[in-house]
């Protein structure tokens, strides 16, 4: 009888190990003993499995004439009918538990759905508990949705509670050539906590215009309910679709920082000649050690014999600035060990030796680069953190950058005085301190709304004044920042209470105002009070201050909620591009569109709930350099307005 016509439960439990015309023989997947089947009988099995396995006869009895009406269906986004098969011997409830961690599986270690269909994944699930039954990929991927479901109504109840939020946007192409469009949300919760969530991965099916991408977009706050009063800040890439789409959706646009590095360091490199040069000579060189083992076994001999850590060289990636740092500190660190195995005969032919050396000018622009390229390095790894806020630093590290790490010395060679005022230039054309809006920018409200940098001494008195200004005028307005009242009202406002406190002071006892006992102070009073609080030191979390001070500057806080999610760089997004690569595999190429949504959504939303191990060490290192580098921010910062 073929396997397709065995219809009988018990054949769940046994299978075929022998066969002739005669006669056949079987074996138990439980306990292995072999039994004679013929003439089409399962009576010798079923009396097996009442003896030897009474729990699973029982089962089976039970739900035996159950078995085949248990299925469910469900339509596929085509509109085909996809079964839902449930016609295992176990309960029905705890089949749909296991089907559901199986997905959440899927989702969260990024395995194919198909990996289902494996015939060693089904041996392997039977081997585990017989009464499970695999379900098919159709119905995986049914539970994925489910998930997928549940937690988006999660997420969008979270957000219904929130005063104030931003995104974050990126474009990736898939190997299918498919476009996708990234969209991330950041808030500061009512507990003062930061949150970093995937709102979607869609596919952008026209044209990548703006018009389209904000199309997109708007969608997605349809689908999450959110207003767009709501939204404070829109962190993007420079490109012009970007920009386009910004400008369309009408909401604060932020540049990425990370992507500002990144062109003005590229640009940098390759516009200074030497530099260029000395970059593509390096990368050869270390392209000849990752292509040689016999040169890479060699190198690391020397290491060993120094007493030295095994470290594998860097190579440089165009499209990443900070590799071409971590390539020159790798090859300062072996410099006497290339040399070696370079002047090895044994492993390098004297002609390869002789292109691939570097010269001596070569070596010192790489030795004078690493220091001035660290501070960039530890500001770009501050900014794409997602622990705490990064957009009220930006312009307390530009400023530090510009007076103090990349500030030209008469030591400096050529080269590394012409990056440093390259990269300058560049940075102070995207961050024009000396434009008249300057006051509306997010990351400059971001910087005076962090307790640490709220003296704001790196602008001129006028522009502190209208920043001021511009904050007060947010206080009093509930609607989006592009709604606010105008600054000059604002301004005349401040100047008109000031006059009233000089004809108090004047007047003195002669004069007095109402009893004022219960009434809030204004949104200006409140501001001056947060203004003359006791500073803050570089080291504190501003988020912490604010969790415990809120009730002390009620209004501002609100205000901070608002602002301080907002991200400096657009790298939550990217991030997701790693997820997605994993997701949309040569193998996977084919997934549908929503289904890839849906994977990348639960993915990031199981990996949020799991405990975070091992990373205290590195969230140490990382305050470091981000307690260092903002330390250093502060030093002379009354410089930044010369």
């Amino acid at each position: 009888m073929s396997d397709d016509r065995r219809r009988s439960e018990v054949w769940k439990f046994f299978k075929v190990i022998e066969s002739n015309q005669e006669k056949k023989k079987v074996e138990c997947s439980m306990c292995y003993t072999e039994l004679t089947y013929s003439g089409g009988s399962t009576g010798t099995m079923t009396n097996h499995l009442r003896l030897k396995h009474s729990e699973v006869f029982i089962a089976s009895q039970a739900r035996y004439r159950s078995t085949r009406s248990c299925k469910s269906t469900y339509t596929r986004r085509t509109n085909q009918p996809v079964i839902v098969s449930h016609s295992s011997l176990m309960a029905k409830d705890e089949w749909e538990k296991c089907t559901a961690k199986l997905a959440a599986m899927c989702a969260f270690d990024l395995r194919p759905i198909s990996i289902v269909e494996g015939t060693g994944f089904k041996e392997f699930i039977k081997e585990l508990n017989p009464l499970y039954e695999v379900p098919d990929r159709a119905t995986v991927a049914h539970f994925v949705r489910l998930q997928y479901e549940e937690e988006k109504q999660t997420l969008r109840e979270k957000l219904a509670n929130q005063v104030g939020m931003a995104f974050t946007l990126d474009l990736w192409v898939s190997v299918a050539t498919e476009a996708y469009v990234t969209v991330t949300t950041h808030f500061l919760d009512e507990n003062w906590e930061l949150n970093n969530c995937i709102l979607a991965t869609k596919e952008v099916e026209e044209q990548h215009t703006g018009l389209n991408i904000s199309t997109e977009i708007r969608k997605l706050l349809t689908e999450f309910d959110i207003p767009e009063k709501k939204i404070y800040g829109l962190v993007t890439e420079n490109s012009a679709n970007m920009v386009n789409c910004g400008n369309g959706l009408g909401w604060p646009q932020v540049k990425c920082f990370g992507h500002t590095l990144q062109l003005s360091i590229r640009g940098a490199f390759d516009e200074v000649r030497a530099l260029s040069d000395t970059i593509a000579a390096a990368k050869m060189l270390v392209a000849y050690f990752h292509g040689s083992a016999s040169a890479t076994l060699e190198l690391q001999s020397q290491q060993k014999q120094l007493e030295l850590s095994e470290h594998i060289l860097i190579t440089d990636c165009t499209s990443r600035w900070n590799t071409t740092f971590d390539m020159f500190e790798c090859l300062v660190r072996e410099r006497l060990n290339i040399h070696a195995v370079l002047n090895c005969p044994e492993v390098t032919k004297p002609s390869d030796a002789m292109n691939l050396t570097l010269s001596d000018s070569q070596w010192d622009i790489i030795e004078a680069m690493v220091p001035v390229l660290r501070p960039l390095h530890v500001a770009t790894r501050i900014m794409c953190s997602q622990e705490y806020p990064t957009l009220s630093g930006v312009y307390p590290i530009l400023c530090s950058l510009k007076n103090q790490h990349l500030r030209v010395k008469e030591t400096d060679i050529e080269a590394v005085a012409d990056f440093k005022r390259i990269v300058v230039s560049v940075l102070e054309m995207c961050y024009n301190t000396a434009d008249e809006v300057l006051c509306q920018d997010p990351a400059l409200i971001c910087t005076f709304l962090d307790p640490r940098y709220k003296s704001l001494l790196f602008l001129k008195p006028s522009q502190r004044e209208a920043v001021r200004a511009q904050v007060v005028s947010y206080m009093q307005s509930d609607g989006p920042p592009g709604q606010s009242r105008s600054l000059r009202s604002s301004a005349k406002r401040l100047k008109s209470d000031h006059s009233q406190s000089d004809m108090a002071f004047l007047l003195g006892e002669y004069y007095q105002d109402g009893d004022d006992s219960d009434s809030s102070p204004t949104p200006e009073e409140e501001l001056g009070q947060y203004v003359l609080s006791k500073a803050v030191p570089t080291a504190v979390n501003p988020i912490a201050w604010w969790k415990e001070n809120s009730t002390s500057f009620p209004a501002v806080a609100k205000l901070a909620r608002k602002f301080l999610c907002i991200p400096a760089t657009a790298v939550p997004s990217e991030r997701v591009f790693s997820t997605a690569g994993d997701t949309l595999t040569k193998l996977r190429a084919s997934l549908d569109p929503d289904t890839v949504s849906e994977l990348i959504f639960v993915n990031k939303v199981l990996r949020t709930k799991e405990p975070q191990q091992d990373t205290d060490e590195a969230r140490s290192a990382e305050r470091e350099d981000t307690f260092t580098l903002q330390h250093q921010v502060l030093i002379k910062q009354e410089d930044c307005s010369s």
